[in-house]
């Protein structure tokens, strides 16, 4: 038995309250019976159901609808994760997605370029390790392709690098440390201890030795500033088992090390030699 407030025929319109009475026969007919004192049947063809009033959507409801208490259910852990970060970006127009079995897809059904519609072309393992202590995880890259304009390639850099498995934050990290006197050993042991993940020495060595030309090129071609005053310090180093020694000079004003030099020998005539040589040096900013 169904039941609405309005039905509109093709000959007038019937309101029905609580005390009507609806049914359908076979011959899609509805028999509208009115109980009280009297009794009336009207026999007429359905022509149109108003639709705001018709139980025509279908909804899916869950248990948190019926009962407040039961907390809601929550989205996977990393994709919340990955958009407070925008590790899901948008990139040349292209969506990235992420389904809770780590597959990365493009939200888009059409290419961008051309308008034609893209097919799948297929599945890409990755693995990264993520930076906010996300840790390691393994995606799947769902590729996409345009018959006229090919393999389409969007930019996964804020998920993970491109040519790496490692964020860039870590690579800032280690470089980060090494500038402040860590050895790529130490380093390995702070992330180690940091952040759970095992880097090997190779991989922080690589990392350090990206910007080292481009650091060296910038540092030689921008003057020191200097006070006038240094002092020296020497520190000894095994290099192909043989003994050597690195004297650094240090600006007792500025803090800065103009002049860094590794010898054979140590005492006062070599350090005297190193500092001699960063006076002659044509980068250095002598204030006073």
């Amino acid at each position: 038995m169904i039941c609405f407030q309005y039905l509109e025929t093709d000959y007038f319109s019937i309101e029905i309250n609580k005390s009507t009475l609806i049914s359908f026969d076979k011959k899609l007919f509805v028999k509208v019976k009115f109980i009280g004192r009297f009794s009336l049947n009207l026999i007429m063809p359905i022509t149109k159901i108003i639709g705001r009033n018709a139980p025509i959507k279908i909804e899916q409801c869950t248990l948190n609808k019926f009962f407040r208490e039961i907390p809601k259910p929550k989205e996977h852990g990393l994709i919340t994760k990955l958009k407070q970060i925008n590790g899901l970006s948008v990139n040349e127009g292209y969506t990235l997605r992420m389904k809770h079995d780590g597959t990365i897809y493009i939200k888009e059904e059409y290419c961008l370029g051309c308008g034609r519609r893209i097919v799948k072309d297929g599945y890409n393992r990755r693995i990264a390790i993520l930076a906010e202590g996300l840790g390691k995880h393994e995606f799947r890259i769902h590729r996409k392709r345009c018959p006229y304009c090919g393999e389409i390639k969007p930019d996964y850099s804020k998920l993970a690098p491109k040519n790496g498995n490692y964020h860039e934050s870590y690579k800032r990290r280690a470089r980060q440390h090494y500038m402040e006197g860590l050895m790529p050993s130490q380093i390995q042991r702070v992330f180690r201890i940091d952040f759970g993940i095992e880097i090997s020495l190779t991989t922080i060595v690589n990392w350090i030795e990206e910007v080292r030309e481009p650091l060296r090129e910038m540092l030689h071609t921008t003057p020191v500033p200097s006070s006038g005053y240094w002092d020296y310090d020497e520190i000894h180093l095994r290099i192909n088992k043989e003994w050597m020694y690195a004297i650094d000079t240090v600006d007792v004003i500025t803090r800065f090390v103009p002049v860094a030099k590794i010898s054979e020998n140590m005492g006062r005539k070599a350090g005297r030699e190193v500092l001699m040589k960063g006076r002659k040096n044509c980068q250095l900013w002598i204030k006073g």
